[in-house]
């Protein structure tokens, strides 16, 4: 090495280094500068490219000049956007060294979009993807149910929200149950907090119906509800869910993947309410055209009995029993006449077949000395056609059986 010192030039020796003691000097040089460990840069997203794995890879570049970037995926996950190529952004993290290509690249921690219209651009990016998804379809939409007892409302127990949806709904109807999840609805942390409410309505069953939201504010205020996790909530929710974030010309995420969108949290009450109470007027005027119908049954009923008395009385019903008695006795006799004379034929035939088997019968005729032959199967012998000499036979006689042997046939 040569070290120049007031233009005096020396040679000594030094330590050879190798191509990873280099880049690792380099990285412990830029990750203990106070400047570079904790960056504020802005520039234009390029190359942007999200791995397998959930880490978000791309450049920053501005007219001029590009640096690497690397987001892992514990922080890409908490991004209100969507990153996209050419997107103007303001990003924060470290400068480092990759060792192994030894390349500088900023590690990046958080990301947001340039100004309140770029906020606005990633909400449209990301109603654009879930509509895609079909997050927003209207088949899948669950309807209310025809009878809301019990209401569960996910939003800050503080806000003057939560007052005026108490207010109206115990003014419509005093019968509905209303259960508080205290929730945050605001901030980073907002999100976790709705989704909680909501699978925890969803875990007791002890709600018809979940509202979820809050006042009005600015799209920075309102941003908990256009949070891609709740949306996800909302959607694999078994109970409706009825959202009502900020006024009427607000909308948010949670406003498209709800079951029902309120205008704002007093709507929402008083959709809940009205549906019972529809439901009740519905009931009161089914009661009363039932009642009106029961009552016109009644008298036609009444009416057709009537006249059907009159008609029986007019038939002498109990004359025509006695003749009816009459003519059963009559044909009882009948029946037991034919029955007794059919028995008696029935012996009569019973005993001819008797004794016409007895006539069939072969024990009969070896009584009377005759033999029957059979060949070694069983089979009846009764003609000497198909006999062979030495053939085996047996004789059955009326006490016993012989084996016979055939000497000789002789036909007539």
């Amino acid at each position: 090495m040569i070290l120049k010192h007031r233009g005096v030039k020396s040679v000594t020796s030094a330590r050879i280094l190798s191509v990873s003691e280099v880049n690792q000097y380099l990285k412990t040089l830029l990750e203990t500068n106070s400047l570079l460990k904790n960056l504020t840069i802005q520039g234009e997203l390029s190359n942007v490219k999200r791995a397998a794995s959930g880490h978000l890879y791309f450049s920053l570049k501005d007219a001029t000049s590009k640096i690497d970037c690397v987001m892992f995926k514990n922080a890409a996950m908490v991004l209100k956007f969507i990153p996209k190529e050419g997107q103007q952004v303001t990003l924060r993290g470290s400068l480092g060294v990759y060792l192994p290509s030894g390349q500088y690249q900023i590690t990046v921690r958080s990301m947001e979009p340039q100004g309140v219209g770029d906020l606005f651009q990633a909400y449209l990016a990301l109603k654009s993807e879930l509509e895609v998804q079909g997050y927003f379809d209207q088949e899948r939409k669950k309807k209310l149910p025809e009878i809301i007892s019990r209401v569960g409302i996910v939003t800050s127990p503080t806000g003057a929200a939560i007052k005026d949806m108490i207010a109206i709904i115990k003014r419509r109807n005093p019968l509905i149950d209303i259960v508080i999840y205290p929730s945050l609805v605001q901030g980073d942390e907002a999100p976790k907090n709705i989704i909680q409410g909501i699978r925890t309505f969803n875990e007791r069953q002890s709600v018809d119906v979940i509202v979820i939201g809050r006042g009005g504010g600015s799209i920075e205020d309102l941003w908990a509800f256009n949070d891609k996790n709740l949306a996800r909530a909302i959607l694999e929710s078994e109970l409706p869910v009825i959202s009502a974030v900020g006024h009427e010309i607000d909308y948010t995420i949670s406003d498209f993947v709800s079951d029902l969108r309120a205008p704002t949290p007093s709507g929402a009450a008083e959709l809940v309410a009205e549906e019972t109470m529809s439901m009740t007027r519905a009931l009161v005027q089914l009661k009363r055209r039932l009642i009106q119908s029961l009552e016109t049954k009644i008298v036609s009923n009444r009416e057709q009995l009537g006249r059907m008395k009159k008609e029986f009385l007019r038939f002498h019903p109990r004359e025509r029993i006695g003749d009816m008695r009459l003519h059963l006795d009559v044909i009882q006799e009948r029946m037991l006449r034919s029955v007794k004379g059919r028995l008696k034929n029935d012996r009569l035939q019973i005993k001819n077949i008797e004794m016409r088997l007895g006539l069939m019968n072969p024990m009969n005729v070896l009584k009377k000395g005759y033999v029957r032959v059979t060949d070694n199967q069983g089979l009846s012998i009764g003609s000497v056609a198909g006999l062979k000499v030495d053939q085996r036979i047996k004789l059955h006689f009326i006490d016993g059986e012989v084996d016979a042997e055939i000497r000789s046939i002789k036909e007539n």
